[in-house]
């Protein structure tokens, strides 16, 4: 019979070797030792006649030291990011030049933003998100942007709102579908699927460069004053005359001109970037980014005015709910996609008191209306799609899925099919409640 001691001793010896088996932190990396990405910037530039990738990093900057309770290290919040930029013959090979110019290891685990420049999106973006997929560290929620111009530009303009511009723009842009449903949204995971599956384009948000108007704007105004930037430093700098300054200036090779743009920019996003397989085809406004978010089923909140019994639009319908179903028919016609889209929401604004809210005809005419908009922004955005060749709505796939036969007769010669096909769009919106008061304010 087993003694208690016994028990005891056979299990610290069990305990003992569990211990060994632990790892610990073997492979830790100390915040002061690694550089933090937060955006991305992918551009394509010819330099002495050889085509580069520049690499842009925006990255936090981090502060270690001081001292806490019983000895070590405290680490500060993160301030102002700054950028860095680096250039080789593939993506890969400049993010090892990084190495170059900062003496801290890169980390690209807290990527929120890839900004791919303009110049490279008409190239080409295979290489770029190609690079993301296999990297071990940027993760596949990561945004996926266009800019119009440079993305090192993209990266150096200043946020509004935020700490970091990678911030606010990643909240921008998934906002968006909740609030507007004007910018058809994309993450690396969704670029990836759409370069991968057949019958199927890209789509992403398009960003612009600004200078703000409001005078106001603490972009516009500049930093208070005895403060100096990092980008006011990287100036002085540059005029002590820092070997190899004029050597690493990306400006010229970007199009960018000395003077050229205000010091300061913000940015904001105004448009859908559409690709044709990997290559930037065009761009849609923002209704017409209504239209393709409707079609496939991302918009969720956002606001339709349209005209009542007026030569202007004198009200408002904001939508809560949507679903979207699509199916294709295929006949000797042709190939048609049947587009039917439900919604429900509420009249938020009516000019005049133009729509009598008492009368269940007027608020049948005004759902009509409601309808009509949101079938024009459809059609409009398949239109233009079809023009540049762009299946962004990824109706070549729905054939794929709902009759592979067919499919496989028409699957190479798709893009000569996609323009001419036809799409019908029936949409069905209600108005469930107008707002808190019952007859509109009338001026009297």
């Amino acid at each position: 019979m087993r003694t208690p001691g016994v028990l005891r001793i056979a299990t610290l010896v069990l305990v003992a070797l569990l211990l060994l088996s632990c790892a610990g932190c073997w492979d830790r990396r100390e915040l002061g030792t690694i550089d933090v990405a937060t955006m991305i910037g992918v551009d394509r530039i010819v330099k002495d006649g050889k085509p580069l990738v520049l690499l842009s990093l925006l990255s936090l900057k981090t502060v270690v030291g001081g001292s806490m309770t019983g000895g070590g290290s405290v680490v500060m919040p993160p301030t102002l990011g700054y950028v860095t930029s680096a250039e080789g013959e593939t993506v890969g090979d400049a993010a090892r030049n990084v190495a170059l110019r900062s003496p801290r290891v890169l980390y690209l685990g807290h990527v929120m933003v890839i900004v791919i420049g303009e110049r490279m999106a008409r190239e080409g973006i295979q290489d770029v998100i190609d690079y993301g997929d296999r990297s071990k560290d940027i993760r596949y929620r990561a945004e996926v942007v266009t800019c119009r111009g440079s993305a090192l530009e993209a990266l150096e303009a200043q946020p509004d709102y935020e700490s970091t511009a990678s911030t606010e723009l990643s909240r921008m842009v998934r906002n968006d579908p909740l609030r507007l449903s004007k910018v058809v949204p994309a993450d690396l995971f969704e670029v990836v699927y759409s370069l991968m599956t057949p019958g199927k384009d890209p789509a992403m948000p398009r960003l612009s460069l600004l200078v703000p108007p409001e005078r106001g704007s603490s972009v516009r105004k500049g930093p208070p004053s005895g403060t100096i930037t990092l980008d006011q430093q990287s100036q002085v700098g540059q005029r002590q005359g820092q070997a190899g300054a004029k050597e690493n200036d990306f400006n010229p090779l970007l199009g960018v001109e000395e003077g050229q743009h205000p010091e300061r920019k913000s940015f904001m996003v105004d448009g859908t970037a559409v690709y044709s397989g990997d290559k930037l085809a065009g761009w849609l406004n923002e209704d017409e980014g209504m239209g393709a978010m409707f079609i496939t089923r991302q918009a969720h909140g956002g606001e339709i005015p349209f005209a009542f019994k007026s030569p202007e639009k004198n009200s408002s319908y904001v939508f809560r709910s949507t679903s979207t179903r699509v199916k294709p028919v295929i006949s000797q016609d042709g190939i048609t996609f049947q587009v039917m889209i439900k919604g429900r929401g509420a009249l938020t604004e009516d000019k005049n008191a133009a729509i009598n809210l008492t009368r269940e005809s007027d608020i049948k005419a005004a759902e009509q209306l409601v309808d009509q908009e949101v079938a024009r922004h459809c059609q409009e955005a398949v239109s233009k799609c079809q023009s540049l060749n762009a299946d962004i709505f990824g109706f070549g796939d729905l054939i794929h899925k709902s009759d592979p036969a067919f499919w496989k007769q028409i699957r190479d010669r798709w893009r000569d099919y996609y323009p001419g096909v036809k799409i019908q769009v029936i949409a069905r919106f209600t108005i469930e409640n107008t707002g808190v008061t019952g007859e509109a304010i009338k001026n009297r």
